[in-house]
């Protein structure tokens, strides 16, 4: 998970230097925990999406989705300052509100199954 972090810590911090913005540390330490949950804690209901298959493994396809995650950050991130109160600097009460919306605009998974 370190290389993750890392990779998750070096987009935020390029984002910042390039939108003179803020991102607090518990707001970075939710993002963290929701990326890296991609392939470290999976739901056991995910499935690969049959459209972005084949793969060698379960295991493969989280770590390209995770990886695909990481690589939307800088739009998500954009997306969290213009909901702060002052366009620019994210708090961890930003990130928690807007979450739900977020995860299920990118989210690869099937959940309708899950709702039958």
């Amino acid at each position: 998970m370190h290389d993750i972090a890392e990779q998750i810590r070096g987009k935020i911090l390029e984002w910042q230097k390039r939108n003179a913005a803020s991102v607090s540390e518990q707001a970075k330490q939710i993002v963290l925990a929701a990326v890296s949950a991609i392939s470290y804690d999976p739901h056991p209901d995910w499935r690969l999406p049959d459209d972005m298959m084949p793969w060698p493994s379960m295991d493969q396809g989280l770590l390209e989705i995770q990886q695909d995650a990481i690589n939307k950050l800088p739009k998500i991130l954009d997306e969290l300052a213009e909901r702060s109160p002052n366009g620019k600097n994210i708090d961890a009460f930003t990130v928690l509100h807007a979450a739900s919306t977020i995860l299920d605009r990118i989210c690869p998974f099937d959940k309708a199954a899950r709702n039958r």
